[in-house]
């Protein structure tokens, strides 16, 4: 399943080591405060436990949005994104 985890975090210290934690996981950084990548159920909630032991402030918010091949496919995209980007991590799906 594919996950989005879109943050925003007041300190940078906190924010550093989800960046990290994301990237740790195998997800792709497609803007500053979101990433996207593929995870199993058992890995999803293992990430939620790591970024809730970060020590959140209570203004801090972590999102986790599953979202399925289909519905990722139907995406609109808005603005100016190099789309390639996502090619090159398989995150077009064609069909």
């Amino acid at each position: 399943m594919l996950y989005w985890i879109i943050y925003d975090i007041s300190e940078n210290s906190t924010r550093s080591k989800i960046i990290g934690k994301c990237k740790d996981y195998g997800l792709f950084r497609i803007q500053k405060s979101a990433f996207i990548g593929d995870l199993s159920r058992n890995r999803a909630e293992a990430l939620s436990i790591e970024l809730k032991s970060l020590c959140l402030k209570e203004s801090d918010c972590v999102f986790m949005i599953p979202s399925c091949a289909s519905c990722f496919n139907s995406r609109f995209i808005i603005g100016n994104f190099d789309e390639e980007r996502l090619k090159q991590k398989d995150f077009v799906i064609v069909g």
